[in-house]
């Protein structure tokens, strides 16, 4: 997977401005508010069709502008291909070598980025729901049917709330429970089977950063039970009550909580900043290394303000590990220093400033 070229017009603080990218290590370097982070979020775009900061399209476009536009020729398995995505204040429109691919997941599963960015940390620390959609991010590039399970447990959720909020009893409420049983029940053993799969490659990653002074470990509630089914099944029994008074869905994928463990205990409780940060970063590098192994291409690993993230030896280690794999690689820094560690004579600089990108044809001596 390669990202050849890319093109962003009237997009956030750019108004025409192209980037030939290298195919290796590409650093972005330049004061806060240049849009170093902006250009990051326009390749994830591409990927995700959505910002990873949480917008809506009204903020995408330029200033003083209706419309903004991001288009990159790829390569994938060898070919060149075409994407665009356009935005208006309340719409978007995408496609895939200038033709309206058949469904959202279609183009979701064509370019595959794995981002890192500092606000990602804060997953270690907050509530469940964010260490789940790290794992149905990943989950998902692996296996495209994911997603419409995941929106089919969605829907049955939403009915389901919607009919206790009606203060619906257990037999009205059958069809949907069971329902959510069936489909629930898929996505544990899907998001199990990924841990299962990933947990060696993230201790791997991390004692690769961390020296080998550490173990960490993804756990899932349940994850050593057989018979999912019947897990939910009594899960659904045991909160029904309390679910008719709350009028809430108590049981479910929806509401399971991830436990990212360091030597066995909480790294939410008993982690530094620097534990933490490493162990995100250990699991954006395992999720590139097996997204290699199960679909045979490599995703464009995207990393915003690195530098600032990790102390000395461990960012040393984690550049020293990336320049050994194949890959097409983005890092931005406020401060080049930081990144010394990452250059050499693969490496492609650019600067920003004010939304203009220029790069950097002096080389170093590395």
């Amino acid at each position: 997977m390669l990202l050849q070229n890319l093109s962003l017009t009237h997009y956030r603080n750019f108004l025409r401005e192209k980037l030939l990218p290298g195919e290796k290590i590409n650093v972005f370097w330049g004061d806060n508010g240049q849009g170093k982070t902006n250009l990051l979020e326009a390749i994830y775009l591409l990927s995700n069709l959505k910002s990873f900061r949480s917008v809506k399209n009204d903020v995408l476009i330029r200033h003083g502008d209706k419309q903004a536009t991001i288009s990159a020729g790829i390569e994938k398995k060898g070919v060149s291909h075409q994407l665009s995505i356009g935005f208006g204040a309340t719409d978007k429109n995408y496609r895939v070598n200038g033709k309206n691919p058949q469904s959202v997941g279609e183009f979701l599963g064509f370019f595959k980025t794995v981002l890192f960015a500092p606000e990602e940390i804060n997953l270690v620390k907050s509530f469940p729901a964010g260490r789940r959609a790290l794992i149905d991010r990943a989950v998902f590039f692996t296996s495209p049917d994911y997603l419409q399970l995941a929106r089919d447990y969605q829907r049955l959720l939403k009915q389901r709330n919607r009919l206790l909020k009606e203060k619906q009893r257990a037999d009205g409420l059958m069809p949907w429970t069971e329902g959510l049983i069936k489909n629930g029940a898929r996505l544990r053993r899907a998001r199990i089977q990924y841990l299962e799969r990933i947990n060696p490659l993230i201790q791997h990653t991390y004692a690769t950063i961390c020296r080998g002074a550490e173990e960490i470990e993804i756990r899932y509630s349940g994850q050593d039970e057989e018979d999912q089914d019947a897990i939910l099944r009594q899960q659904f029994s045991d909160v029904g009550e309390r679910e008719w008074r709350y009028q809430q869905t108590l049981a479910g994928p929806h509401r399971d909580d991830p436990q990212f463990l360091l030597n066995g205990a909480s790294l939410k409780a008993f982690g530094s900043q620097g534990q933490q940060r490493s162990f995100i970063l250990a699991f954006k590098c395992a999720q590139v290394i097996d997204l290699e192994q199960q679909t045979g291409e490599t995703p464009v690993l995207l990393l915003d303000d690195l530098g600032s993230e990790l102390d000395p030896g461990r960012r040393q280690a984690f550049f020293e590990f990336i320049r050994q794999r194949d890959g097409q690689v983005f890092l931005t820094t406020a401060d080049i220093s930081l990144l010394e560690d990452a250059i050499d004579s693969s490496t492609r600089e650019f600067s920003l400033e004010a939304g203009t990108i220029r790069e950097n044809t002096k080389k170093r001596l590395v």
